[in-house]
């Protein structure tokens, strides 16, 4: 089954272009009670099914609709966003919608704020539909959990949508949201964006308030229907917060025009597995058309080779510290309820010892100057954004453990960037022959956001 299309006409605005959208509330063509009303009919027809929503605001989001509305009539939106359908990922705290994070340790309790991302989008009028899945403490790449199963893909009912922002990028693809927030620790919105067909900005730490619960590797970005889109809200949520102190100044940038810049000059270092990685041929024949729409578009596109190193060992250090002391803080009966992924990744964390975190320092370090002399070379670097299509449920990484050469081999192009706290978006790039998504990762130095929704803009696939 393919949710991926309209499946009546009322259903045709679930799948707007949030660009489109907007300016069809302008037109007064559409209105965001309407466009809200057949959201919920959607979700209440099909979320049962793929479960990439775990709770639904109904009355929330008829009463954003409704103020939408009302300022649409008056000629005066609140901003960008206004009366646009979103998701929330579990993640992030919400007012009055729970963020048990994906486990059934955590109660449902309602946040009592909400973080800078939701924040921003309420100013901006979005109406925000709920909160969507993610796995078990956001651990493991693919989205299934204790507490609500397994969020299903909708290209392809029996494969994962990836994780951890699996359940944002599924809702988005079925047409059960107009935008997407997820959150990218170390692939998270670009790997779900690859497997479902869209487009995922993982930004420039700090580009985008976090709070709480910063780390320096995770970072709040929009996935979307196109680059455009995505900067759309980049506009909204890189706003000032205040309450984290990683955020960066504003910089200014108008990342909505800044995908409808030229691209022609721009250097492009084109590696089609690092040096390293396990590509399917399927995969990698289809990212080389996408990068040969780069080329099309007047980049200057070199095919290079080794992209830094392997730097799963070291990523796993830093994304595992923070469970070393979980397994003894849970009871026998608990843990004996976790997939064995999970339980793999308790494992490691407990083993990690000093001599482990200096091998992440200094590796980071090592890693942050080799992509530095890339970058003086090029304007960006193109790759897969994952070497593999969707994964079927139930396989890769919920069954292996966490030094399996396969979950390696996953976050091969993803974790490296979040390492050393550099933006890289995924752009939708084609079909597989099996008729799956595929996705084209192009990365940048820090600071080069926009640069990388313009080329993004450029994919084919995305416009």
């Amino acid at each position: 089954m393919l949710l991926t299309k309209p499946q009546a006409a009322d259903d045709a605005v679930c799948f707007m272009p949030a660009t489109a959208l907007v300016e069809s509330y302008r037109r007064r063509a559409v209105s965001p009670v309407e466009v809200t009303e057949r959201m919920l009919a959607r979700i209440a027809a099909i979320n049962p099914t793929i479960k990439a929503y775990y709770q639904i605001d109904e009355a929330g989001a008829r009463a954003a609709a409704e103020a939408a509305e009302a300022r649409w009539a008056a000629g005066a939106p609140a901003g960008p966003l206004d009366g646009v359908p979103v998701s929330i990922k579990d993640h992030l705290q919400t007012k009055g919608l729970a963020n048990p994070r994906g486990s059934f340790l955590n109660a449902m309790t309602p946040a009592d704020f909400d973080a800078p991302v939701v924040a921003r989008l309420r100013e901006s009028g979005a109406v925000i539909l709920g909160k969507t899945t993610m796995p078990e403490l956001s651990v493991i790449p693919v989205t299934t959990s204790v507490a609500f199963g397994a969020t299903l893909n909708p290209w392809d009912l029996a494969r994962s949508p990836g994780g951890s922002s699996g359940g944002a990028a599924a809702a988005l693809a079925a047409g059960l949201c107009t935008l997407a927030v997820g959150t990218d620790g170390g692939g998270s919105i670009r790997l779900p964006a690859a497997f479902t067909g869209l487009f995922g900005l993982k930004p420039t730490l700090g580009r985008v308030p976090y709070w709480p619960g910063q780390t320096d590797r995770t970072v709040a970005g929009p996935i979307a229907r196109t680059a455009a889109d995505a900067g759309l809200m980049m506009n909204v949520i890189a706003r000032p917060d205040g309450r984290d102190w990683m955020e960066l100044p504003p910089d200014g940038a108008d990342y909505h025009a800044a995908a409808a810049r030229p691209v022609k000059g721009l250097r492009i270092g084109y590696s089609r597995d690092f040096g390293f990685a396990a590509v399917a041929p399927d995969v990698a024949a289809t990212v080389a058309r996408g990068v040969g729409q780069l080329r099309a578009a007047g980049c200057v596109v070199e095919e290079i080779g080794a992209v830094g190193f392997d730097a799963f060992d070291i990523y796993m250090i830093q994304a595992a510290m923070r469970l070393a002391a979980m397994r003894k803080a849970i009871d026998a009966g608990a843990l004996a309820r976790f997939p064995r992924a999970f339980l793999s990744v308790l494992d490691f964390a407990e083993r990690i010892g000093v001599a482990d975190v200096q091998r992440l320092l200094d590796g980071r370090n090592k890693l942050g100057d080799s992509l530095l002399a890339l970058f003086r070379r090029f304007d960006a670097i193109a790759s897969p954004a994952a070497p593999i299509e969707a994964p079927p449920l139930g396989r890769f990484y919920p069954d292996d453990e966490i030094d399996s050469a396969a979950n390696r081999n996953l976050l091969a192009f993803a974790c490296p960037f979040n390492l050393v706290h550099m933006p890289a978006v995924s752009a939708f790039c084609g079909l597989s022959g099996q008729g799956l998504p595929v996705g084209l990762q192009i990365a940048g130095p820090k600071f080069s956001d926009a640069t990388l929704l313009a080329l993004g803009a450029r994919v084919g696939a995305t416009q």
